[in-house]
C-alpha cells in the first residue's frame, strides 16, 4: 500500500500545480486547499507549510491573520501565487508522521501536514487509486 503510494507520488515530478480553496471552512487558522495536478492528481489538504529558500514562509495556520500587516494574509491566495508555474522535483511520504513533502523548483517545498490520526488530507491520482493521511479506506 505505501510503496504504491510512493510510486504515484514519484510520477508527479515535472508537474505543475494548480491551487484552490479546499472544502474545509476558512477560518482564522484554517486554511483548507486543494492541488490539482497538470495530470489530473487532487490533493485536499487542511494543514500545510510552505518553505522557501530553507525557511519556512507561510502556512495554513496563518490564514486571516493580521500579525501587524496592513490586511490579513490570505494563505490559499498566497499559496497560489507561490507555486504557479514552479514545478515539482519531487513528492515524498514520511511514512512514520504520514506528511507529504512536495519539492518544488526554485528551492521551494509544500509539506502537507498530517497532525492527527484522522484524515486530514487525501490524495487521488488519474488512475483511481488514492489514499488518506491515515491510510484509511
Amino acid at each position: 500500500m505505501l510503496a504504491s503510494l510512493q510510486n504515484s507520488l514519484s510520477k508527479l515530478a515535472g508537474s505543475s500545480v494548480v491551487v484552490s480553496p479546499g472544502i474545509g471552512f476558512p477560518e482564522p487558522g484554517m486554511a483548507s486547499a486543494e492541488l490539482l495536478f497538470v495530470d489530473g492528481t487532487r490533493l485536499q489538504t487542511e494543514f500545510w507549510r510552505l518553505i522557501e529558500g530553507g525557511r519556512p514562509s507561510f502556512s495554513s495556520f496563518d490564514h486571516k491573520q493580521i500579525y501587524g500587516l496592513p490586511t490579513r494574509i490570505d494563505a490559499v491566495q498566497e499559496l497560489r501565487e507561490k507555486l504557479a508555474g514552479k514545478m515539482v522535483i519531487e513528492a515524498l511520504h514520511e511514512q512514520e508522521t504520514g506528511d507529504l513533502l512536495l519539492t518544488f523548483t526554485e528551492d521551494v517545498k509544500l509539506q502537507v501536514l498530517n497532525v492527527s490520526a484522522y484524515e486530514i488530507w487525501q490524495i487521488r491520482f488519474p488512475d483511481g487509486t488514492g489514499e488518506y493521511s491515515n491510510h484509511a479506506k
